[in-house]
C-alpha cells in the first residue's frame, strides 16, 4: 500500500453568523449518536438546549473542515436532537462559537454518553487561530502541530510528547480520509493500529501506522483479526499489540 504523510492540516469554522451543516456519524469510535424525532418514552415533553461536552478536535479532509468531537447523552434516539453549532464569532486570532443540543428532562433516563462528531465546513481555513468552544476559554483548542489540543497551564503550545495523544491520532485518521474517528485498538510509541470505515458503504478495515517522520504513516489495511496480515506488511510490528486483536469492527 502506498504510504500517505500526516496532513499536518487544521479544519476550519463556518463563517460567522452561518449556522454549520452537522453530520453524525456511526461506528468505530463515534457509534450510534443521531439526531432523530424522538419516539414515545417517559421522558419530558418539553425540548430544552444545553452545551455539549467536547471532547475533540481533529482536521477534516481540507483546510476548510473540521471536526468538533462531543459526548451526547444516551443511546435512546429521543434523548437528544439537533446538534450544531451557534454563535460563531470570528477575528484575526480567534474563533468562538457555541456546540449544543437539545434534550428532554428525564428522571433515570438519557444517563449514558455517546460519542458522535459534528462536521464544520467554512468559506476559508481557520489557519493558527485559537478555537475558544462554548466560552471555555482556560480550555481553548489551538493547532499543535499533528492536530488540536489544549496548551500546558503555563502557557505552552507543543506538540503531545505522547505519541498515542488524540491529537496525533485523529490527524493520522483525518490524513486517510476517514469519514469517522475511527476507535484505536493498539498503539505504542511507535506503532498503531486503527479500525476505521473509510466511506460509510465500506466495511470496516484495520489500518496500521509506524511512526516517523515527525508523525503517523499509513503501512497497510488488513480485514482479519490478530497478526497475521498486519506482520507480513511489516514484520517488525510487535505481536503483543496485535496477537489479541478481534476481526475489524
Amino acid at each position: 500500500m502506498t504510504k500517505r504523510p500526516v496532513l499536518w492540516i487544521a479544519g476550519a469554522l463556518v463563517a460567522a453568523g452561518a449556522v454549520a451543516a452537522v453530520v453524525l456519524t456511526a461506528g468505530g469510535g463515534v457509534p450510534g449518536a443521531k439526531a432523530e424525532a424522538p419516539g414515545p418514552t417517559t421522558m419530558g415533553a418539553e425540548w430544552r438546549s444545553f452545551r455539549a461536552d467536547v471532547t475533540g478536535i481533529r482536521p477534516g479532509p481540507d483546510p476548510k473542515t473540521l471536526f468538533v468531537q462531543v459526548a451526547l447523552p444516551g443511546k435512546d434516539p429521543g434523548c437528544v436532537r439537533e446538534p450544531r453549532i451557534e454563535q460563531l464569532v470570528e477575528t484575526k486570532t480567534d474563533i468562538r462559537a457555541d456546540v449544543v443540543y437539545s434534550t428532554r428532562p428525564a428522571s433515570g433516563g438519557c444517563q449514558d454518553k455517546v460519542p458522535a462528531e459534528l462536521r464544520l465546513s467554512a468559506a476559508g481555513p481557520v489557519a493558527e487561530r485559537t478555537v475558544i468552544l462554548n466560552a471555555d476559554a482556560r480550555n481553548a483548542w489551538h493547532q499543535l502541530g499533528a492536530g488540536w489540543g489544549h496548551c500546558d497551564p503555563q502557557g505552552v503550545c507543543a506538540p503531545p510528547a505522547d505519541h498515542c495523544d488524540p491529537a496525533w491520532i485523529g490527524a493520522a485518521v483525518s490524513a486517510i480520509g476517514a469519514e469517522n474517528a475511527g476507535t484505536t485498538r493498539a498503539c505504542d510509541a511507535n506503532w498503531l493500529a486503527v479500525d476505521l470505515v473509510v466511506r460509510q458503504t465500506d466495511p470496516p478495515l484495520r489500518t496500521v501506522f509506524r511512526w516517523g517522520g515527525g508523525g503517523w504513516t499509513s503501512f497497510a489495511q488488513v480485514k482479519t483479526a490478530g497478526c497475521t496480515d498486519i506482520r507480513a506488511a511489516e514484520p517488525q510490528f510487535p505481536a503483543a499489540l496485535c496477537k489479541a486483536l478481534p476481526v475489524p469492527a
